[in-house]
């Protein structure tokens, strides 16, 4: 299944919670186990998966080369595949699943605001789209959260998006699957811009567009 940037919220560190996940356990094939607890976050075959949540409410996640990707559905199970070592796929038997009801009451996260197209702003920026090409100005809008917890999808200049995510003035990660060729993100600061290597694409972000003000 292509892992589009339209999903939320971020490569995270492995271990690290996230509020979006559903809480289920599924069978994935004859040997292949996935369950999720309340911290959001989730297990593939008993190891701590790293977590993408992406702007469109999709998540995937990855362990020793296997990829699992979670689409929420509210009150009903998810729908949930996956993408084996040996790139076999399939859909996932859910086994059992928790419905979440908290009354509406929380936030939605950024990166679900800006899946949405939710922006608090809107800017150009600097970005390059192949390596070794020099850099242009492409359109971006940004989610925001108090503290520097930010999505920012930038429109390229063949027309896709790319979703970068930051948390707490931090460039975290950015929506790279591997049909975009290269999982490569590196982010540096200089002064007040951050400079994003995201595969192949360069991005220069202002702080500014960040944090606001």
């Amino acid at each position: 299944m292509k892992r589009l940037w339209l999903a939320v919220a971020a490569t995270l560190m492995a271990g690290t919670a996230s509020a979006g996940v559903p809480l289920f356990a599924a069978k994935c094939g004859p040997d292949l186990n996935v369950d999720t607890n309340p911290a959001g976050q989730v297990y593939i075959n008993g190891n701590v998966a790293k977590v993408i949540e992406r702007p469109d409410g999709q998540i995937s996640a990855n362990s020793h080369g296997v990829w699992v990707d979670i689409t929420p559905q509210g009150d009903r199970p998810p729908r949930v595949t996956y993408t084996a070592r040996d790139k076999s796929v399939g859909e996932c038997e859910i086994l059992s699943f928790k419905a979440s009801h908290g009354g509406g009451h929380e936030r939605e996260s950024t990166a679900a605001r800006a899946g949405q197209g939710r922006f608090d702003a809107r800017a150009p920026i600097p970005c390059a789209q192949h390596k070794g090409q020099p850099m242009g100005q492409c359109d971006s809008g940004v989610a925001r959260d108090p503290g520097g917890t930010a999505t920012v999808v930038v429109t390229r200049p063949d027309g896709r998006t790319r979703a970068i995510f930051f948390e707490k003035g931090r460039a975290i990660s950015a929506d790279l699957s591997q049909a975009d060729g290269s999982m490569h993100f590196h982010a540096t600061k200089r002064g007040d811009l951050y400079v994003i290597e995201a595969g192949n694409e360069r991005y220069e972000i202002p702080e500014a567009l960040v944090f606001g003000g």
